[in-house]
């Protein structure tokens, strides 16, 4: 454990260290390439390969139809800021309160997520976006709540794409998710996640999404497993200028979770 928990401390040291690099990387990109400057409108499931600095406020709803019976509710609150155009800092703070089954009710604070994001705009012109970077899930939930963990720490580095032409947007994600700070006895937990957005705006205040998501189990209890939701969506701006936007997702389960489901209601504004 003594071994997880300096690899866990090496992780936060280089993201402190990352920063400041990245800031003045970014700058030196955004000098060379501001012409070149490209921005995603944000998908309601994965995340936008474009920094940005924005307020969201997520509202989740998740039901199972089997015998579980689970009706679980989250309130999301996310802020984002954009150092430059290709540099951004977030952070994610979850409230979730869990209904059914009437033996497992608890309302909480969830894990709280710090991400790091840079994007590259060499690609600009053609429409590409290629960036990455490295999220921490800290540990603010509660495990005898069985809402996120007390004393998890999970590291999720990743990399992304996007692909921008005319009213067609396409985001790809791949994010490798591993658990650090375990206790004696806990099994160690890594999962490799795919996420896929395809957004067309069909008016110049309607955009329309489909979205998909799969995580597969690499190691630990689930290991060989793999969840795969399908979500359509659409994204509304109520005023011309487009900086508050209003959206709606559906996820809905296939498979071993085809049982689940989720109704994802999420507003924004961009600064």
């Amino acid at each position: 454990m003594l071994h997880d928990c300096s690899h866990g401390r090496a992780f936060v040291l280089l993201v402190a260290l990352l920063i400041p690099c990245a800031v003045l990387r970014g700058q030196e990109h955004d000098d060379d390439h501001e012409h070149a400057h490209l921005h995603f409108s944000h998908p309601l499931v994965t995340e936008s390969p474009s920094p940005d600095t924005k307020i969201r406020l997520d509202y989740i709803a998740a039901r199972t139809s089997d015998a579980t019976g689970v009706h679980e509710n989250t309130v999301r609150l996310e802020g984002e800021y954009s150092f430059t155009h290709s540099v951004s800092l977030s952070i994610v703070t979850p409230f979730i309160w869990r209904t059914a089954p009437a033996l497992e009710r608890a309302s909480g604070l969830g894990n709280i997520e710090l991400s790091l994001k840079a994007a590259s705009l060499a690609f600009g012109e053609r429409g590409l976006l290629f960036g990455g970077g490295l999220s921490a899930g800290l540990p603010t939930g509660s495990d005898t709540k069985g809402l996120g963990s007390d004393h998890l720490v999970e590291l999720e580095p990743f990399l992304d794409a996007g692909y921008k032409h005319n009213a067609l947007e396409l985001v790809g994600l791949t994010t490798l998710s591993s658990t650090f700070h375990r206790r004696a006895g806990e099994e160690a937990e890594r999962n490799l996640t795919f996420d896929f957005s395809a957004l067309y705006r069909v008016q110049s205040r309607l955009e329309g999404l489909l979205e998909v998501s799969t995580a597969r189990g690499l190691v630990g209890p689930e290991s060989g497993s793999q969840q795969t939701f399908i979500a359509p969506g659409l994204k509304l701006y109520p005023f011309a200028n487009r900086k508050f936007m209003v959206g709606a997702s559906l996820e809905l389960g296939t498979g071993i979770v085809r049982h689940t489901y989720a109704l994802l209601l999420s507003g924004f504004y961009h600064f």
